[in-house]
Formats: structure tokens, sequence, C-alpha cells
């Protein structure tokens, strides 16, 4: 329910983040500042956000609007971080442990985690094991309306375990080493959307290994006022098996589609507090993917079963290699008006092995080593009318260039044909502007935006030609939308809250339609009520979205997750409690659409859940 923001599942055990219209590919995703974003990312809706333990998240921190010049390539839509828990230090050694455990009845889906903390001396540790088994979604209405269901709505069901240990090292009083591991193992993960439609594709299983190595620290009284060096591995492993159903296939015929994805960093961040000359953030980053690809097809139409080899997806040799350098500066130009500038070196350079065809059937081998680079900057000034009101404007340019998926990926489309590699794209840039004011006084906090995207050589994706082979080219796009939140205090516990968004896309350049999956217009209001400190909270909110029928020629052919006309509107209301009932322990519920109204996420493969209750229990440090 964040403003400007939609996650899209293709299937229940996938989740991908929509901001400002933007997804996979032009979103920034990171993990305790480590990109997960990775060469491999497509265009449309990915599903990796997915695999990330909920219960081993401390916050999750969103950037709406370009990050690029801070963050590098990616980041034009957005920056997602989650920031993992961490081991206390206290002083004194201290050894304890927690448990969350929950159950949702939609699903009959169980999740729990098993936590220990404690410290000896300088050194803390923080770690624990997670497991999640969940079943077929009993979906909300009745089946008048093509392709939602009734009842339980078949694959998807899916598990996942995942374990995970950070270590927390005080060198001194000003600086840390910090040692994390993690793992995240997804099994039997369906599309959801193919199947029992078509086809069948089922992620068994999708892995996800982060490794980092990271020394941190401050002082404030020296050259470089904060410092942050991060070593990282970050490891992605996933198996596809495919069967297809439709008309003339061999459904006894199962593809295995796997993938590895090694991406190695190393960054650095500083900033130097230069007094009333403001503040400088500067740093580096870099990371190297190298990435292994194959496919193994088992036809068991035959005796015995007949095995054959054949080149994966993602060319098996390819790999991807960034850098960049950047310089921030915050300055208050006067008393009341705060300047933020930047900019930033990107340099990209992408190798592969191609063996395809062009899309009049030809092929097309060879060797790839393609190289962009650039310079992109921003600038933001925010003006104080009042220490509660303040007015704010930007302009900052974003930069991807093209990955290893546009430039060397041949693989399937969601709804027919086969999508072509193109070696000769240019990389993308985009240019945001951003106007908005924030209000903030004892009674009321709200803030407005109004944003303007214009997406140079956007890559976009052309329907099939009389060959079914789908070219990838550049073209140009424009979005625009508003962004509006707000809370009113009405004592000192209860608040009235609410937002609204709306987001518009079009591409202006090959194809002059609306742009593919975007977001419909939607927002929440709530009543809330929180005391004890915020310890209990009582949290009753509606959910209302519009219908988006503003659809492009794929939305239109993705009959197996966008309905004909659009997908409908449709609000929810909800209902979230929960109490300290000792001072360690804490109930929660959360009762989900409570109207049982039937819907569906734009774009996604799966139903929403009918009316169901989340039953939380948590043992606290």
């Amino acid at each position: 329910n964040t403003v400007g923001v939609m996650v899209q599942r293709t299937g229940r055990g996938q989740s991908s983040p929509f901001i400002r219209g933007l997804t996979g590919q032009q979103v920034l995703i990171m993990v305790d500042g480590v990109r997960m974003t990775n060469a491999t990312f497509r265009a449309g809706p990915n599903q990796y956000f997915n695999l990330i333990d909920p219960n081993s998240v401390e916050r999750i921190e969103v950037i709406r609007g370009p990050g690029s010049v801070l963050y590098g390539g990616d980041a034009m839509g957005g920056v997602i971080n989650v920031v993992t828990k961490s081991a206390s230090i206290t002083g004194y050694d201290f050894a304890t442990g927690g448990t969350v455990q929950r159950f949702s009845t939609a699903d009959l889906g169980y999740t729990g985690r098993l936590n220990v903390e404690g410290a000896i001396g300088s050194v803390g540790a923080y770690g624990g094991v997670g497991y999640g088994n969940y079943n077929n979604l009993d979906v909300a209405g009745n089946p008048d309306v093509p392709p939602f269901v009734v009842g339980r709505q078949q694959a998807t069901s899916w598990a996942y375990n995942s374990a995970d240990i950070k270590f927390n090292f005080c060198l001194s009083d000003c600086s840390e080493l910090i040692v994390s591991v993690q793992h995240y193992r997804g099994e039997d993960i369906f599309r959801s959307d193919r199947f029992p439609a078509n086809r069948e594709s089922i992620f068994d299983p999708q892995t996800r290994d982060l490794y980092y190595i990271r020394w941190q620290g401050y002082n404030p009284c020296g050259l470089v006022s904060t410092y942050q060096i991060t070593s990282s591995l970050h490891y992605f492993d996933e198996t596809r098996i495919d069967r297809d159903f439709r008309a003339g296939r061999n459904p006894d015929l199962r593809s295995f589609r796997s993938f590895t994805d090694e991406q190695f960093g190393l960054t650095g961040s500083f900033t130097t507090d230069m007094c009333r000359l403001g503040t400088l953030s500067y740093g580096w980053d870099w990371y190297h993917d190298d990435i292994d690809s194959s496919r193994t097809d088992v036809d068991s139409s035959v005796a015995p079963p007949t095995v054959t080899q054949r080149a994966g997806e993602v060319p098996d040799d390819a790999f991807y290699s960034r850098y960049g350098v950047y310089l921030n500066w915050d300055v208050w130009l006067t008393d009341r008006l705060l300047a933020s500038t930047g900019v930033r070196f990107e340099h990209v350079e992408a190798g592969a092995t191609i063996d395809t065809v062009n899309a009049n059937g030809d092929p097309v081998q060879g060797e790839i080593d393609p190289e962009y680079q650039d310079w992109i900057g921003h600038i933001g000034l925010t003006y104080e009318v009042s220490p509660c009101l303040h007015l704010i404007g930007s302009v900052s340019e974003g930069f991807r260039a093209p990955n290893i998926d546009d430039l060397a990926s041949t693989n399937g489309n969601v709804f027919a044909g086969t999508q072509l590699p193109n070696p000769n794209l240019r990389p993308e840039h985009s240019y945001t502007y951003e106007v908005g004011v924030k209000f903030d006084d004892n009674c009321l906090r709200s803030q407005v935006f109004f944003w303007w995207t214009d997406l140079e050589d956007h890559i976009l994706r052309g329907p099939p030609n009389a060959n079914d082979f789908l070219s990838r080219a550049n073209g140009r796009s424009e979005l625009h939308g508003v962004e509006a939140t707000a809370e009113y205090l009405l004592d000192c516990q209860w608040s009235l809250y609410g937002n609204f968004w709306y987001t518009y896309g079009q591409d202006e350049g090959l194809f002059d339609e609306p742009l593919s999956r975007i977001p419909p217009t939607q927002g929440i209001v709530g009543l809330r009520n929180r005391w004890c400190g915020g310890a209990n909270w009582l949290d009753m909110y509606a959910w209302i979205v519009a219908e988006q029928d503003r659809l492009s020629a794929r939305d239109i052919a993705d009959v197996n997750r966008i309905p004909a006309g659009g997908t409908p509107g449709y609000y929810t209301l909800n209902v979230r409690y929960g109490r300290l009932i000792s001072e360690r322990q804490r109930l929660s519920v959360n009762v989900e659409n409570l109207t049982d109204v039937r819907y569906r996420v734009h774009g996604s493969g799966s139903a929403g859940a009918g009316i169901g209750a989340v039953l939380t229990y948590e043992m606290l440090y």
C-alpha cells in the first residue's frame, strides 16, 4: 500500500515491484545495500523480489524516481533497499532468542522462523532459520468473468526455506566490521498464469545466496566523516521445468532450463562534512556478472526417453561488468533554500557468444562485446516556506545500458512467439522533472508530488511478426503521474490517513500505444489507533483500485493475466490488530478482504485472496 508502488505477481511465489510505472531492469533492488538486480533481469515483471525471507527484514527503504546518480544503472523508476536484522551490541554479554509463527487461512499457509542473538565483548551475532509452505489460494467471488476462478486456484502453492547469520565486530568506538551470509531457496514455484491454461512452468529450485564483508565507521573530525566499503558475492541459481499442452505440442516433453549468475561487487561510499559549505557524498561501485546457462529436454513419449542437450536461453559464456564513480553536494544556499546536486560517470562492458536468428529467420552467430558509458546528473531544491511547509523541485537523469537479456537472450514470450536479442541496442536515458509540497505540523503530515519522465531510447518489445518472432528495438516513451499522502491526528492515539496515486505511460515512438502493465489509479483510506507507545495497534482501511483499460498490444494478447477489456476495478476492506500479551510476546491478526470481493492486481497471474485471516505469534527479545 505504499504510494507509487504496485507489486505484481505472475505466480504466488513470485513478486515484481513497479515504481512509477517501471519494473524489472528499470528498478534497482538491493539487500543491505548490495545490488540484487543482475544482468539477466527481464524488461517485464521479474519474480526475484520474493527471494528474501520477510521474517528476516528489519525495514524496507523506497526511493521513488531516478536514483542513478547515487546508485548506478537500473535505478530509473526507483530504488528499493531491503535492510535485514542485525545484532545489538550493548556493552555487556548476553544471549537470547525468539520466534515468529504465522498461519494464513486463505491458503492454509504456514511460515516460521527461529532467531538467535548474542554478544561477547565487542562481537555480536544475529542469525536464524526460516521455513514457509503455502497451499493453493482460496479466492473470492464467482467464476463469471474469466480467467478468475472460484474456490482453490490451481498452481498457487509453493514453499521456501532460508538461513542467515550476521556478525558485527566492533573495531573501535567509531568503526565496525560486518560479515553476513544469507541463503534462500524457493521450491515448486508455479507460473500461475500458464497453468492450467496452456503450459506448465515450475521454478524448482530458485536459490539466492549473499555473502558480504563490510567495513564502516565515522570520524566527525577527519577529512572523511563517514565511510563504508563492501565486498560482496550475490549468487542466483534457477531451474525452470516447462511442459506445453497447446495443440500440436508434445505434453510429454519436459524442458529443464537452468542458469546461474555470480555477481561480484566492490563498493565504497563516503561523506565529508564541510560545515557551512555543506556535505559531500562520493564513492564508487563495481559489479561483475558471470553467467552459466544450460537446457536439457527429456521426451517421455518414447521408450526409452530421449535426452537432448540444447543451448540455454542465456549464452553460457556471458558476462556483464559495470563501474561508476559519483559525487553529490548538499548545501544551504540561504537560511531557507537547500540545494542538492550530483554527477556520476558510468561505464558498462558486456560479452557473449550468440547463436540465434533474426526476425526473418536467418541465422545470427558470433561474439559480441559492446561497451557503453555516459555522464548523468541531478539537481534539486527545497525551499522552507515555514518550519511546517516545504516546496520541492528536482531534475534528474537516469541511465541504463542494455543488459544480457536485451543483448543476447532468446526466450519464449508470455503469449506467442520467441523474443529475439538485439546486440545493437542503444542505452536508455531518462529525464525526470518533479515538483512537490510537504506539510508537517503537530496534527497533519501530508505531501503531494507531480512528476514527468521522458524515456529516450526506451528498449521496447514489438508484437510477433509472421514468423512469430518478437524484436527488441529502441523507441521513446513518456510517463507522468501524481502521488499524494496524508495523515491527520484526531487525538494522541487515533489518526485518519490515506494516499492516492495515478500513473500514465505512453509509447510515443515505435508503436504509439500505452506502455505495458501501467498500474491503475488507486489509493487507500484508513483509521488507525496506536497505544502503549505504538506497541499495540488497531488499523481499519479500504484499498480502492480503479479499472485499468489502457492496454498495449502485449497486454491485450496476455489473456492469462489480463482479462478482455482490461483489469476490473475493485476495493477491499481490511482490519489489522496487534497486542503485546506480555513484555516479550505479541499476537496479531490481519483480516483481509472482509467483503470477499473478487479481484486481481493488474498483470498478475493469480487472483487476490478471498476473505481470510493472517494470525501471527511473535516472541520478542
